[in-house]
């Protein structure tokens, strides 16, 4: 559940983020995406963005994950 404004903007921020700071050749871990989601003021928790992720592959967004938690965009 949603706990304010920002936090229902979450997913949008996650999308921005991920655009912004990965394609190809550069990831980004887990805790850089909790530390850029804080800056916009939206705490979330691990298991969310996992959620968030699956969701945004749906959407059409070519997220690639390891092993080690690093997540970078597969660009065409």
């Amino acid at each position: 559940m949603a706990k304010g404004n920002n936090q229902k903007l979450k997913i949008l921020y996650l999308m921005k983020i991920l655009l912004e700071k990965t394609d190809e050749t550069h990831s980004i871990t887990m805790s850089e995406i909790i530390l850029s989601l804080e800056a916009y003021g939206i705490s979330a928790e691990r298991k969310s963005i996992y959620s968030d992720i699956e969701s945004l592959r749906q959407y059409g967004m070519d997220i690639i994950g390891d092993a080690v938690q690093n997540l970078n965009r597969n660009i065409p």
